[in-house]
Formats: structure tokens, C-alpha cells, sequence
């Protein structure tokens, strides 16, 4: 999606430059999977990932 859509739609805009980096930070995030499996590593009995966006975002919840 980012380099299918955003990019070449900022790149209309003359601001592909500004938002080329969103692909490699993108990736440096946690998935929602570790980001549950962290969260019960560190206390939380239940966490659940829900994805937003088609995957580029998400909400996690977690109970302890």
C-alpha cells in the first residue's frame, strides 16, 4: 500500500521524497503478534491486536 499508493500519490503532490521513508519505518514497528506476545511477557493475562487500515495501523488490548 505504501509504495503502491501513498508514495505515488505524494508524488502528485511533489512530495515523494517526504514520505519515501515510511516503508523502512514501517517495518521497524513490532507486529501486532509480538506486540501481544510482549505484553504477556511483561504481565498483561490477555492481549489482542486489532488491526486498522489494512495492517498499517493498530490498537492493542490488554488486560492484566
Amino acid at each position: 500500500m505504501i509504495d503502491n499508493v501513498v508514495v505515488p500519490v505524494a508524488s502528485t503532490y511533489g512530495l515523494a521524497k517526504e514520505y519515501a521513508y515510511l516503508k523502512t519505518s514501517i517495518q521497524e514497528f513490532l507486529t501486532g503478534k509480538e506486540l501481544e506476545k510482549l505484553a504477556k511477557e511483561v504481565g498483561f493475562s490477555n492481549a489482542k491486536h486489532y488491526e486498522i487500515s489494512w495492517g498499517l495501523m493498530g490498537n492493542l488490548v490488554a488486560t492484566r
